[in-house]
């Protein structure tokens, strides 16, 4: 799984399964997307490749 991730993707989200020592992103492709309808409104995202795991960290 190592070579498959995309460098550089900094994450906080310690209950993702994608997520390594509290910080990186090991996933190979990542999803973000807008978490309203409204085109206007482009302030709030969601990571759509969020898998969460049980016991993670």
């Amino acid at each position: 799984m190592e070579k498959d991730k995309i460098r550089g993707i900094c994450c906080d989200v310690e209950n993702c399964i994608h997520n390594h020592k509290g910080c990186e992103c090991t996933a190979g492709s990542i999803q973000v997307c807008s978490t309203c309808s409204d085109p206007n409104c482009c302030d709030e995202t969601i990571c759509k490749t969020f898998k969460p795991c049980d016991g993670c960290h």
